[in-house]
């Protein structure tokens, strides 16, 4: 009975033990994805603006018909896959401007 209760303590110690070294890292869970900053670059050029003057507004998961993600450029042949990516608004002196991504690449954008 004693080796019972023995092992018992034992065991609820070392899964105590495994837990307490698991180290979550908060950097792998960031506020918004990466190509948020690729947007953010992309819309500092274009408006000769410094990024730290671009405010990141919402990002939004979506599912694009295919690879041109939202902006197919005329004359243009895309891939007919579903490619999935998000919604990015920015906003620069009080305009919004609308960024579609996949998880590599921005097209766009367009003032709303």
């Amino acid at each position: 009975m004693i080796l019972f209760i023995f092992s018992i303590y034992i065991s609820g110690c070392l899964e105590q033990n495994q837990n307490e070294n698991i180290n979550y890292n908060n950097s792998v869970l960031p506020e918004y994805s990466p190509v948020v900053d690729i947007a953010r670059k992309d819309l500092s050029e274009r408006l000769k603006i410094p990024i730290s003057d671009i405010s990141f507004v919402k990002e939004e998961a979506v599912e694009w018909p295919d690879a041109s993600l939202g902006f197919p450029e005329k004359g243009m042949m895309y891939a007919q896959v579903i490619t999935p990516g998000f919604k990015i608004i920015l906003k620069a002196d009080n305009t919004l401007y609308e960024y579609h991504s996949d998880y590599k690449r921005v097209a766009g954008p367009v003032e709303i």
